[in-house]
């Protein structure tokens, strides 16, 4: 899913020259001294070497807990392959993986054993299940370029949904993991989130009334069920709850406080509850990432200090626990979470 989910690091390199000159008590020829004592050159770097990342391997023995892109757009040295982090701590670099930089995206499916992503050369989309050893590649209609594509998993990993926002007539796609089928979903655009029954809640424009409604689409079928939405719901994948009744969203796209984050009824579209979180210092929510479950949902906040931070929030009684993330994972929008993640003591 995901959160889905760019660079940092400063280099200074100083050359100190020296030259080597004999002490003796005769004279000495001084251009043979030049010949024969070469100018040797020092490199003093203020940049502390870490080891490289290894690359990923075709199996993991435990789960993914996050995917981040280590660098902050500034700095050509550093390694700009995604990086994911498992469960124990260690990282592994996805360097077949189109870059963050290039617009690249992967998702981290919520059991933590699925890795999702945009191959760097051939701009397919892959899916690798690191617990197996083996590889999906999903079939994209031939006019989607990799970077136009959006993706992400339904809360039990069984589902992918793929779209692209570059193409809004273009049909969605639901890509199933367990039996490798892709159905088409009979309406055009764009994926607001998949329940794990299957359902998938479309946006869908109208031109004629220049609104956005939500469409519940099952196998085959599309449902009677629809109402006018926000069109910003449909770009995370994620908005649905895994039992399908609820959609999530944050206040301040939703015309309510931005310190706020509610739920609508997934059948009718009305609120069915407005929370403020209750975390210290709280400035703003800035985005919703997914569903932790079918009472909890993480989000992305600005602290009063102007610092970005992951939390938990129970969206009936507000109560929040936050999310800690690597050092070098400071851009939580290039930062994908699985359903592994470890609350802050």
């Amino acid at each position: 899913m995901g959160v889905t989910v760019e660079k940092f690091g400063r280099t200074g390199l100083v050359f100190v020259s020296l030259l080597m000159a004999g002490m003796a008590s005769q004279p000495v020829d001084t251009a043979a001294a030049y010949q024969e004592r070469p100018i040797v050159h020092f490199a003093a770097s203020t940049r502390v070497t870490k080891p490289r990342v290894p690359s990923l391997p075709k199996k993991l023995s435990e789960p993914i807990r996050y995917a981040y892109s280590p660098c902050d757009g500034f700095t050509k040295s550093c390694d700009d392959s995604w990086h994911v982090v498992t469960t124990s701590g260690k990282q592994w670099a996805v360097r077949d993986a189109l870059p963050d930089e290039d617009m690249g995206k992967v998702a981290v499916s919520p059991d933590g054993v699925l890795l999702a992503y945009l191959h760097a050369k051939s701009d397919r989309l892959m899916i690798r299940d690191l617990e197996q050893g083996t590889v999906h590649i999903v079939p994209l209609p031939k006019n989607w370029k990799g970077w136009e594509v959006s993706f992400g998993f339904s809360r039990n990993s069984r589902w992918l949904a793929v779209d692209s926002i570059e193409h809004p007539k273009s049909h969605a796609i639901r890509y199933d993991m367990k039996t490798a089928k892709v159905l088409t979903l009979p309406r055009a655009c764009c994926v607001i989130g998949i329940a794990d029954a299957g359902t998938t809640f479309m946006a869908v424009h109208k031109d004629s009334a220049k609104t956005t409604e939500a469409y519940a689409v099952r196998p085959g079928r599309t449902s009677k069920v629809r109402f006018p939405i926000l069109p910003y719901l449909m770009l995370a994948k994620t908005h649905v709850s895994p039992d399908g009744r609820l959609l999530a969203f944050d206040g301040q796209e939703y015309g309510v406080p931005s310190r706020t984050v509610g739920t609508l009824d997934a059948k009718t579209g009305q609120i069915v509850s407005r929370i403020a979180p209750d975390i210290d210092g709280l400035l703003e929510i800035e985005s919703f990432v997914y569903w932790y479950d079918t009472g909890r949902v993480l989000i992305c906040i600005e602290t009063q200090e102007h610092e970005r931070q992951l939390h938990l929030v129970d969206v009936r009684t507000g109560l929040a626990e936050r999310v800690p993330l690597p050092e070098e994972a400071f851009d939580l929008h290039s930062v994908i979470v699985s359903s592994h993640v470890e609350v802050a003591e």
